[in-house]
């Protein structure tokens, strides 16, 4: 008996070892998102999206261009229909992070039940999702768990840590000794190994944060909340596990005993009697199996022939899926694309057809985090309710850098394509218009030649003619007035970024008329 229990706690302590290690990966990876150097990056920084079965489905149920990374999903599928939904108990950094953060906010409390009424609906979310992405409507980032997470890492938790960091080094510098004596080595070290290229701001930080917010927060209501009743990811291993071999036995609670309905995180028993194990809500955690007091009664065994418990989803609920997800197109899609995309929305190079892009992104951060400049910002309302937390090319926060391509790099889906660097100079994101009535030549008959000097086109998209204007005193001088050739402009926007005007540019970047809208 005793070198059974040795034996479950190994396993258990297996399982902890694994949620930890993959979480440790996922941040790992996260933070090798970043240039460091080189043209091309030295991680597979989107490992973790090329193992999602979700965005595989939908990427495939939207009609995309094929991505072989994607297909790498395929091994966790396998996996779980042989070992059933371990992925949700061993992998998931989206649920390790959930079980830490109750950890450390919240105090042991028995669960309210809310999450077990719930369950279905993220099968209905589910449904709802792969329903729409046939029209192109793709909405799984919004929801996917693993683009939940590194999205709230990106945008607010990894900008607030730098900033942190180098505030309170600055603090101590100043100070002087002897406090400098550590803080200074401290701070160089997390400089070399954590903080980021540059100090990084994003938009929507309070929007994320509340978000990820509520997730946590349900911790409150009942453990594992997120993963029990709203997590579409979840909910396809979910189908797929009602198929897997390995199995739990007993196939319900003992009559006598009812303690794993208390132990299990997930609840993953069916109401009635007799409770019925759920296959489909079982995360493999094997924590009934280490803390049961009646012996050896639980096991997880390959032989089991007992029938599975029912998935029972409902007829007329199922429906209404289906429907939901049919009329999330006309009322979402169609109401982006009707009005023409606001004249300052500049995608990321290769990504200038609107309605494909809308239909492939994630909306996973990937291609903010790894901006150079930390010029690729999400979007609020500029693209459409569809185009939410989308990246967009803010010239006056970070320019497109002329010899970068690491963001068709890391789109883990093509939405932002990998382009050789000659082909991606060569692409078009939008085309520069000088203000007259704010550039300095113009309005003050001065010289100023900023825009011009940086302009990395060769030749120049910038050029100067020389005319008489009248300068502030009123008298007529002859000043070099900038000129935009836009048959050479790529919209890179690093002209606008360098306008030493404040406020806006005196020179800005708008969506090219050449762009297919």
């Amino acid at each position: 008996m005793k070198s059974k229990a040795n034996s479950f706690r190994r396993w258990l302590n297996l399982r902890r070892f694994s949620q930890l290690f993959f979480f440790a990966l996922f941040v790992f990876l996260f933070l090798k998102a970043e240039y460091v150097g080189k043209d091309v990056l030295s991680w597979p920084v989107d490992l973790f999206f090329r193992f999602d079965p979700l965005i595989f489905t939908v990427h495939l149920l939207a009609f995309s261009p094929w991505v072989a990374g994607l297909c790498w999903s395929l091994v966790f599928v396998a996996l779980t229909l042989v070992l059933g939904r371990f992925f949700c108990g061993w992998v998931c950094p989206m649920g390790t992070a959930l079980d830490g953060c109750r950890r450390l906010l919240f105090r042991p409390r028995e669960d309210k039940g809310v999450a077990a009424r719930w369950r279905r609906g993220k099968y209905y979310l589910l449904i709802g999702l792969l329903v729409a992405a046939p029209f192109s409507l793709n909405l799984v980032g919004l929801f996917d768990p693993l683009s939940l997470l590194y999205r709230s890492l990106a945008i607010v938790f990894y900008p607030a840590f730098g900033y942190g960091v180098e505030k309170a080094g600055l603090t101590f510098y100043r100070l002087g000794p002897p406090l400098t004596y550590l803080s200074e080595p401290v701070y160089q070290g997390l400089k070399a190994v954590l903080l980021p290229f540059k100090p990084l701001v994003y938009l929507l930080p309070f929007l994320t944060l509340a978000l990820f917010a509520l997730v946590v927060a349900a911790e409150r209501v009942d453990r594992r909340f997120w993963c029990r009743a709203l997590c579409p990811l979840g909910a396809l291993y979910g189908l797929l596990a009602r198929f897997a071999l390995l199995r739990r036995r007993p196939t319900a609670l003992c009559p006598d005993c009812g303690d794993c309905l208390q132990i299990c995180k997930m609840a993953a028993f069916a109401p009635g009697k007799p409770s019925r194990h759920l296959g489909a809500e079982c995360q493999l955690c094997l924590s009934c199996l280490d803390k049961c007091e009646k012996g050896d009664r639980v096991q997880f065994t390959w032989l089991s022939k007992a029938p599975r418990a029912p998935l029972d989803l409902g007829r007329r609920q199922v429906i209404t899926s289906l429907a939901a997800g049919v009329a999330a197109v006309p009322l979402l899609r169609l109401g982006s694309l009707a009005r023409r995309p606001d004249e300052y929305l500049i995608r990321p190079p290769g990504a200038q057809d609107e309605g494909a892009f809308l239909s492939r992104c994630i909306r996973c951060g990937e291609c903010m985090k790894v901006c150079l400049v930390n010029g690729l910002q999400p979007v609020l309302w500029e693209a459409g309710l569809e185009g939410i937390y989308t990246p967009r090319l803010i010239p006056r926060m970070g320019y497109c850098v002329h010899s970068c391509n690491l963001c068709g790099q890391i789109c883990p889906t093509g939405a932002i394509p990998s382009l050789p660097l000659a082909e991606k100079q060569a692409s078009i994101l939008g085309i520069g218009f000088i203000n007259r009535s704010r550039c300095i030549p113009y309005t003050e008959g001065t010289d100023c030649l900023v825009c011009e000097e940086h302009c990395p086109i060769s030749p120049k998209a910038i050029t100067f003619i020389e005319q008489e204007v009248p300068n502030l005193k009123g008298e007529k001088v002859k000043v070099k007035l900038p000129v935009v050739h836009e048959d050479r402009c790529n919209g890179c926007g690093q002209c606008e970024h360098v306008c030493p005007v404040g406020g806006a540019a005196a020179i800005r970047v708008k969506r090219s008329l050449r762009v297919e809208m």
